[in-house]
């Protein structure tokens, strides 16, 4: 009778090692889909692939008489860097490196058109189970334009040169639609310069101008 008893004792102890065993197990995978659903792609070495177009006004500080417009349009590829931390902090996101061609119109100013490259850093601040995703960003880079000629060298026009340096800032929110497709509205500052390179034949006149901008892309 008493070996009965402690058969039966083990035999429960064995099936409630079994059950913890597997409440275990389902409760683990439950919160790696959790994970993987509340996280999207936010995994490390995903690309997306996004193009977009806006209007930047100027100028801001610039000794330039004339006022550009510029309608950018642009194809970007972003690579992520790392995964969110598990910190539940507003910090909490992941980074992004960003390559940007883009060809700018200017609809208001000496050149009619800016043709570059510009590449840098993006930082996304990353909630879980937020499709609201804010980032700020900043960029380098070069371009071309159609500089226009000087009539004299005491009357300069444009930028000066063909060839330029670019910096931009940016900072915005993306709206991920699902796991795939998203949106992003940005507000960008974007600088152009020679650096003096075209002086002391033609002065260095910079472009200084913001504007929105708003893109969709997806991930791969």
């Amino acid at each position: 009778m008493q070996m009965n008893t402690r058969k039966g004792f083990c035999h429960r102890i064995i099936a409630l090692a079994v059950v913890a065993g597997l409440c275990s197990i389902l409760g683990t995978a439950a919160w790696a889909q959790q994970r993987a659903t509340s996280f999207g792609t936010e995994v490390k070495g995903d690309w997306s692939l996004e193009t977009g177009s806006g209007v930047l006004f100027s100028n801001m500080r610039s000794k330039t008489l004339d006022g550009y417009t510029l309608v950018p349009a642009s194809i970007t590829a972003s690579l992520k860097l790392d995964d969110p931390s598990d910190d539940e902090g507003w910090w909490r996101g992941y980074s992004e490196f960003a390559f940007r061609p883009y060809g700018m119109a200017v609809t208001h100013g000496p050149e009619s058109r800016i043709v570059g490259l510009d590449f840098g850093p993006r930082y996304n601040f990353v909630q879980p189970g937020w499709r609201l995703v804010p980032f700020v960003g900043a960029m380098v880079g070069f371009g071309f334009a159609n500089t226009q000629d000087y009539p004299t060298a005491t009357t300069p026009r444009g930028l000066g040169q063909d060839f330029c340096f670019e910096f931009t800032v940016n900072l915005g929110v993306r709206y991920d639609i699902n796991d795939t497709w998203y949106v992003r509205l940005m507000a960008e500052y974007v600088h152009f310069s020679n650096a003096g390179l075209s002086e002391p034949a033609r002065q260095n006149r910079a472009i200084d101008a913001i504007g929105p901008q708003l893109s969709v892309g997806c991930r791969f």
